[in-house]
């Protein structure tokens, strides 16, 4: 079941909220949306910190947790993408086991295929 709520942001915010919907194609509802799904599901410490951040209007340490932050993400997905790969055996035969270059080179393959299509 959904349910509406509002906010009041001040007219920087809502011009930055209208340009990424509209950069990323999404309404601005969603756009509300999403922001709020991940904002809640963040540990309250990550939260604080985040909002320190925007009060200090630190822009400097914003974009330096936002690469860490990208980085990490890439990480994990070409951890799961070799997890993946390495449980379709898909080189070599039974009894012949793939090298982890080879799984990482098809890992880091399909990564970037699936980022293509975003």
């Amino acid at each position: 079941m959904s349910s509406t709520v509002s906010a009041n942001v001040d007219g920087r915010t809502a011009t930055k909220l209208k340009m990424v919907a509209s950069m990323e194609n999404r309404s601005v509802s969603n756009a509300v949306s999403s922001a709020i799904t991940v904002f809640v599901g963040l540990p309250k410490g990550v939260r604080d910190f985040l909002l320190e951040l925007n009060a200090q209007n630190d822009q400097d340490t914003i974009t330096r947790l936002g690469r860490e932050m990208m980085a990490a993400a890439a990480r994990v997905r070409l951890e799961k993408a070799t997890t993946d790969l390495a449980s379709e055996h898909r080189f070599g035969g039974p009894e012949e086991a793939s090298s982890e270059i080879d799984m990482l080179e098809e890992a880091t393959a399909l990564t970037r295929a699936a980022a293509l299509r975003k």
